[in-house]
């Protein structure tokens, strides 16, 4: 049945999609020709053979791919040796975080990946038209060689640009009679309720988890909080803990006394008294969002990106709560005005046997209708098709995450896709969570949005180059020592030799190229 209802969709789409793609004819190919590529697996992705989305682009397409999936906790030293040593390459890098923009502009000198500008104008009619209707996306992608190396990844309909969320459970606080926190010391007072007393009101006062977290989990880590002191700082988006301070000079958060004073705060009053799950340290994503999933709440606190990142079972007992003033009275939380797209989409590389097909084959994905279904899911199991040119969502099944019925049969928020902001509204809405997610940024956490994180920049050979010597061991020692800090305390009397190892490790080179690059292309 579903191989039937793949067909009948791959024909409903040929006709419905006819005019954008008129220069491609649809199926691609009638001989079945296959291509080798390399994709990023994130734990809630299904096996990409079994994903929905791929088999229906076959059926549609003609076109079979050899998937060769790296999970994500070991992608990148995969990637880099393929890259670095021009061996066992795949004819492709699928997906937004498959290659790095240092990648683009390094292999794509060297000539191990293709420029695509001739490509896209002849056999992308998609992409073309995405380039002519906005000159910002076509300039993301274009590498300081004036060649494209990826095609663009863009989901305009997420409000990304403030990740991080924090949500409490609003039934526990009633509870205990407590108010939501707007403080550090009143968030302290309620978690410390929350650890000693019968929060979930299951008669057992030792189950509860007063907050959990995911450690360097981007909108999941508690990276915003250092915001009470200074800069909120993040790895989101790969800024690399940079903010942009005062007059457009960059900030090295990790390297600020703002820093220092929330490691030793977040220890003495969060870590040591245990209000804050230590499993964090270690927890990946899917076991993450695999918490809470019982018949009585057991979590009282979670950063997220929205308020189903740890199902839906107990969802509605959460609310968001504004960042919380520090010490000084004051907060600051993270923003990435550039989130919203990535200049790492797909890439070629010079093994492929067939460009011009396989460029037909991505440019797929960037009609909007089946850059929707790539990333919130196929029509007639995420996506509802209302039979007049507009679509909404399918209700997420019982049991399960909205991320994990989303990642099931899609690729979800990695894929090579465009979907603009005309987009939603006009053919569908924002997903119940993402107008959620809408709002409490809006009502909680926009006015106190003043970190701006460094936004994505392509850099030159000749930078990528001495940034290379530098950032693996500089980032490595920077998170190493803030989760000894967070875990153990220590940061006083660590400091000083920490400031004098980060300057060993080339601090003030990676700062200087980072600036000089911001300063050339955000100058106004």
């Amino acid at each position: 049945m579903k191989r039937i209802l793949a067909v009948m969709m791959a024909l409903a789409m040929l006709l419905t999609c006819a005019a954008a793609l008129a220069e491609n004819t649809y199926p691609l190919t009638d001989s079945g020709e296959t291509f080798k590529l390399i994709i990023r697996m994130r734990p809630l992705h299904s096996d990409a053979n079994e994903m929905e989305l791929f088999q229906r682009m076959e059926e549609y397409t003609g076109v079979h791919i050899d998937w060769e999936q790296i999970p994500q906790a070991e992608y990148d030293e995969v990637k880099d040796l393929r890259l670095g040593s021009n061996k066992n390459l795949p004819e492709g890098f699928f997906g937004k975080f498959s290659l790095s923009t240092s990648d683009l502009v390094v292999y794509g000198s060297q000539g191990v990946l293709i420029p695509l500008n001739d490509l896209i104008d002849q056999y992308a009619p998609n992409l073309k038209a995405l380039f002519e209707r906005r000159p910002d996306i076509k300039a993301m992608v274009t590498a300081p060689d004036g060649n494209i190396y990826s095609t663009p990844y863009v989901q305009e309909g997420e409000d990304g640009t403030i990740a991080s969320n924090i949500m409490i459970n609003v039934t526990w606080l009633e509870r205990l009679g407590l108010q939501k926190p707007t403080t550090l010391v009143e968030l302290e007072e309620v978690l410390t309720k929350f650890k000693e007393e019968d929060a979930n009101g299951n008669g057992d006062p030792n189950d509860e988890i007063p907050m959990t977290f995911k450690f360097l989990g981007s909108q999941r880590d508690i990276g915003g909080f250092f915001g009470a002191f200074g800069y909120a700082d993040t790895l989101a988006q790969g800024n690399n803990h940079i903010v942009v301070g005062e007059g457009g000079q960059l900030v090295f958060v990790p390297a600020t006394e703002g820093y220092k004073e929330g490691c030793k705060y977040l220890y003495d009053h969060f870590f040591a008294k245990g209000l804050i799950d230590q499993e964090g340290f270690t927890m990946d994503k899917k076991t993450y969002n695999a918490q809470n999933q019982g018949e009585i709440a057991n979590i009282g606190v979670f950063m997220c990106w929205n308020s189903f990142d740890l199902g839906t079972v107990h969802e509605l007992e959460y609310e968001p709560i504004s960042p919380l003033l520090g010490p000084n009275g004051t907060t600051s939380w993270g923003t990435s005005p550039d989130s919203t797209m990535a200049a790492t989409g797909f890439s070629i590389t010079n093994v492929c046997h067939n460009p011009e097909l396989l460029m037909k084959w991505v440019d797929t994905f960037y009609d909007p209708i089946w850059s929707m279904q790539c990333d919130l899911g196929p029509i007639g199991i995420n996506i509802e098709d209302k039979g007049d040119g507009t679509y909404d969502y399918l209700p997420t099944p019982d049991g399960m995450s909205y991320d994990e019925f989303r990642y099931s049969e899609a690729f979800a928020s990695d894929g090579p896709i465009a979907l603009t902001s005309d987009f939603f509204g006009s053919k569908i809405p924002r997903s119940a969570g993402h107008q959620a997610k809408f709002d409490r940024n809006e009502n909680y956490y926009r006015k106190y949005a003043t970190s701006v994180y460094m936004p994505s920049m392509m850099l030159t050979e000749e930078d990528n180059d001495a940034l290379s010597m530098i950032k693996t061991d500089l980032i490595n020692y920077t998170e190493e020592m803030r989760a000894k800090w967070l875990s153990k305390g220590g940061v006083d009397e660590e400091w000083d030799a920490y400031l004098q190892q980060l300057n060993e490790l080339g601090l003030e080179q990676f700062m200087e190229i980072y600036q000089r690059n911001y300063t050339a292309t955000h100058s106004n």
